[in-house]
């Protein structure tokens, strides 16, 4: 067996803001949709060996399960069969250009669940562009969390949500805090002058609601904007510091860490079709601001109650709160309501199929979720993903810390 070669914990270090760079190229990945459209996924390329991973802009780390990895069960911490993790049955095995990076562990939490592992360098490719040495997650454990075709995650968020951590092992409690921060895979692109442009969009398809199969999901660009057709009108809204996210969780600073950004109003009204031209005593728009992040790696969207609660209670029939399954449950021909968010001098519509969201497990629910009956340890989210993202051109800029959004018009 050949033995890797070794890394030592100080040459863990990566500028984390742009450096001036002659730069190349723009280029897109299709994504495959999984779970009713509801997940996202790239093809990623490690060494010579190709992974489907999570596209997430909630997350800002890149790993791939190992070979072999062990699944555990999220509340008894217990082995449980590999096959629930849903990931694919074939992971990463080490190639020629693996270097393991010593006394530094890999291990993340996401809101549904956790992965650990080790930290390395890889030769990287995403959408034809290769990043030699990236660093990045080599994961040995990981709860249920993959939606059957993919093997990992692809982090799109700013270098303070990296979860590298000091030491051989890390307890899996503390994977919030102490974190070493790394370049993530998109940053460390822009730094070494392979793409043309300090941001990437993301353009998500519509799929059929009742589709089981993995289908074309949209396309996701690096440097550039997608190619589907838009407003040329964007809305653009600095990147904000998320205020409810303790210091402890970005390594004792408060600084950029989600696509945070300021909602300042909500449109609602009774019906699902939009007439910009006519006025009707259907529509409330309530100006109310609080601050989300988009997410692609979320397949519902998190809101305050006084904003899901009413719209939730427009669908007709209305979704009904399922206190057992944390949602609202909806008919799955039910008349979704008409529903909009102001981001920056412009007001983004759902398009009403986006606002039910087919379980697989006989029943709909709404893809509306109160924020305050999902907090973690007392942290309330909001969170704009999947069912907003579908209607919009994204555009993530950290060259000006800014989010640009346009309506799509396809």
């Amino acid at each position: 067996m050949k033995l890797p070669s070794l890394v030592t914990a100080s040459q863990l270090t990566f500028p984390l803001t742009f450096q001036t760079a002659s730069h190349t190229t723009s280029s897109t990945a299709s994504l495959l949709s999984a779970q009713y459209g509801t997940t996202l996924n790239v093809d990623v390329t490690f060494a010579n060996q190709t992974f489907k991973l999570l596209v997430d802009t909630g997350s800002s780390d890149t790993y791939v399960v190992r070979n072999g990895f062990i699944c555990i069960n999220q509340t008894t911490n217990l082995e449980i069969p590999q096959a629930d993790c849903q990931h694919v049955s074939a992971g990463y095995n080490e190639s020629d250009t693996y270097r393991l990076i010593r006394n530094k562990t890999f291990g993340i939490q996401y809101g549904n669940g956790i992965a650990s592992g080790v930290m390395a360098y890889e030769d990287i490719t995403l959408a034809g562009i290769t990043v030699p040495g990236q660093a990045v997650g080599i994961v040995d454990h990981s709860n249920p969390m993959g939606d059957g075709i993919n093997s990992g995650v692809l982090g799109l968020a700013y270098p303070s949500l990296t979860s590298a951590h000091p030491g051989d092992h890390t307890d899996n409690t503390t994977f919030w805090f102490n974190r070493e921060c790394y370049s993530p895979l998109f940053n460390t692109m822009y730094e070494q002058g392979l793409v043309s442009e300090p941001y990437f969009s993301i353009a998500l398809a519509h799929t059929p609601r009742n589709l089981s199969t993995p289908t074309f999901g949209g396309y996701l660009t690096l440097g550039d904007l997608p190619p589907v057709a838009y407003d040329p009108k964007f809305a653009s809204v600095p990147v904000e510091i998320l205020e409810n996210i303790p210091p402890g969780f970005t390594s004792g600073k408060r600084t950029r860490s989600y696509w945070a950004f300021t909602v300042s109003a909500v449109t609602f009204g009774s019906t699902t079709k939009v007439d910009l031209t006519t006025s009707t005593t259907s529509i409330t728009t309530n100006s109310m601001e609080f601050q989300v992040f988009t997410d692609t790696g979320n397949d519902y969207s998190y809101l305050p109650a006084v904003v899901a609660d009413p719209i939730n209670a427009l669908f007709d029939p209305p979704a009904i709160y399922n206190e057992t399954l944390g949602v609202s449950v909806v008919n799955c021909n039910a008349q979704p309501p008409m529903f909009g968010v102001q981001i920056g001098d412009q007001t983004f519509y759902h398009d009403g199929q986006d606002l039910i969201y087919q379980t697989g497990d006989g029943y709909c629910v709404s893809s509306l979720v109160a924020s305050e009956r999902v907090a973690f340890e007392g942290i309330m989210l909001n969170i704009l993903g999947v069912p907003f993202l579908k209607n919009v051109v994204s555009v993530y800029d950290f060259g000006r810390n800014e989010l640009r959004f346009a309506q799509r018009s396809d």
